[in-house]
């Protein structure tokens, strides 16, 4: 039975390594050789690369030169995985507004400009939620004019919510939406529950059932997926300084994978709110016998516990 699991999991990781790295980089590596071969003075010359691929097929007519030469490609494949997978971790921080710090008067500006037009869409809704309320308290609001009236109202504050929410969900923190998006679960959590959930998580996923862990996992996975496929369309934005047509690909690339980073990060941090939602309560209950229905109170009775007198944590 363990000799059939280190299979499984061999041949899992196997695959993974194949789908993340080797596959990637080959075609990497194809569009390396072909920039390298062409470059920018024959972008186009296809029986420039068609004479170049005879000649080194016609070399490596030998068993030992074609083991040697698929030697070479498969290193090669592997080393640009590595070095996209090593840009995952600075398109990341870009993407979520982590940014170095002589950017930092940018995003300082930007996250202004974009907390001031939340402050404008905010006070939009408080408006029209009091001009709601007013309305439902006034006298004529059961006439057919009035319900007309309120209903009215109700949708319009529904459209600007709406509105408001899709630029962030609080007051924006961070120069960028996906930024915002994935602290929005520790904002709303802090507002909601007196919670911090950076102290709680790690108490929280091991409460956590399989049903739940698994879909965050993998909305994980597919969020550093979409981080990845930045860290490539970085190296074909590289290689277009020798052969323009790999920049055209690597901008293809990042724009695909700014719109799948949104759509991960939505999808993410829907998922870790959600766990807290429904399984707070349950760590709660591991700390405090008599925690029906659950206090604000406690929640900064427990940030401080998990804490231990060490004050937040800086990231």
């Amino acid at each position: 039975m363990f000799t059939g699991l280190v299979t499984d999991f061999g041949r899992r990781l196997a695959d993974r390594w194949a789908t993340t790295l080797v596959m990637p980089g080959l075609v990497f590596t194809a569009v390396a050789a072909a920039a390298l071969t062409l470059r920018q003075s024959h972008w186009s010359d296809l029986a420039l690369l068609r004479a170049e691929l005879d000649k080194l097929t016609a070399a490596g007519s030998g068993s030992t030169r074609t083991a040697v030469l698929l030697l070479v490609v498969l290193a090669a494949s592997f080393a640009a995985g590595l070095l996209a997978e090593g840009l995952a971790g600075p398109y990341e921080r870009v993407v979520l507004g982590r940014w170095p710090r002589p950017l930092n008067r940018l995003a300082r500006a930007l996250t202004e400009r974009r907390r001031a037009a939340w402050r404008e869409r905010d006070e939009a809704c408080l408006s029209t939620r009091l001009e709601l309320a007013e309305a439902q308290a006034d006298s004529a609001a059961d006439t057919p004019e009035g319900r007309a009236h309120v209903a009215e109202l109700g949708a319009r504050l529904g459209v600007l919510e709406a509105d408001r929410n899709q630029l962030s969900l609080g007051p924006p923190r961070s120069p960028t939406w996906t930024g915002d998006r994935m602290n929005a679960p520790a904002d709303r959590t802090r507002r909601e529950y007196r919670l911090e959930l950076a102290d709680a998580w790690p108490r929280l996923w091991l409460l956590l059932p399989d049903t739940t862990r698994q879909p965050l996992t993998e909305s994980r996975q597919r969020f550093d997926e979409a981080m990845r496929l930045g860290g490539w369309s970085a190296l074909y934005l590289l290689l277009g300084a020798v052969w323009w047509p790999a920049a055209v690909a690597g901008a293809g690339a990042g724009l695909v994978a700014w719109r799948r980073g949104r759509e991960r990060a939505e999808e993410y941090a829907e998922l870790v709110e959600s766990a807290v939602d429904v399984h707070l309560q349950e760590l709660f209950e591991q700390f405090d016998e008599e925690t029906r229905p659950i206090r604000p109170s406690l929640g900064a009775a427990l940030t401080e516990r998990f804490r231990k007198g060490a004050g937040p944590r800086h990231h």
